[in-house]
């Protein structure tokens, strides 16, 4: 018991100097006036407001956050040192003025853009070990003519034809060209191709060929 109580009293100059020293913190804080600290956070180069810019009372540990047009306005004290960060911008710190008249104080706050250079990345499809590999067996594009022949070929124009749906204006010609015929042979039999020469001609042409056949 004797051991413990001398530790401590050997420690006790230390433990007052402590106290003392809070104690004197806490009431100069006290002493320090609140004011009501508003401004905007603008970029130096456009004097546009910095979106979101964050501020932070340093001796203090709090924070607050300016809005989407820079203003920002809250309670602080006179000598409190500020931080003003955002992505994209330099930071700064700056200490509100002590003896101050009024209990509100506003400043325009500018911030300068930082620049950060990536390095460069070379961005490829294959690995450096397929490339040769893969440059010798891969098939160069086609050019616009050889395209344009491709598309321009009898079957390719046919099978585009099939799946082509009619507009207004080809069946709007289709019906009229069938309302033609049909009264063009009102009361009489129209003619039967099977007799026709020239009929049988095409017939025979397009069995040739292969116009018949399944695709």
């Amino acid at each position: 018991m004797i051991c413990i109580f001398d530790y401590y009293m050997t420690r006790l100059p230390l433990l007052l100097c402590l106290l003392l020293s809070y104690s004197l913190a806490l009431a100069q804080a006290g002493e320090r006036k609140l004011i009501q600290f508003s401004g905007y956070a603008m970029s130096a180069d456009s004097l546009m407001g910095v979106p979101f810019a964050h501020i932070t009372i340093v001796n203090r540990g709090l924070a607050a956050t300016a809005g989407p047009d820079g203003f920002f306005s809250f309670a602080a004290h006179e000598g409190d040192t500020l931080l003003f960060t955002c992505i994209g911008f330099k930071p700064v710190v700056y200490i509100i003025p002590t003896n101050l008249e009024t209990d509100k104080y506003s400043v325009i706050q500018l911030m300068t853009k930082t620049e950060y250079y990536l390095p460069e990345t070379l961005i490829l499809p294959w690995r450096r070990e397929d490339f040769g590999t893969v440059f010798i067996y891969t098939k160069p594009p086609e050019d616009d003519l050889e395209r344009a022949r491709r598309n321009l070929e009898r079957e390719k124009l046919a099978e585009l034809g099939a799946k082509l749906e009619q507009d207004a204006y080809e069946g709007t010609n289709i019906a009229l060209r069938q309302t033609s015929s049909r009264y063009y042979y009102y009361r009489s039999t129209p003619p039967q191709n099977i007799f026709n020469p020239l009929a049988w001609a095409e017939f025979i042409r397009a069995w040739k060929r292969g116009d018949f056949m399944k695709k």
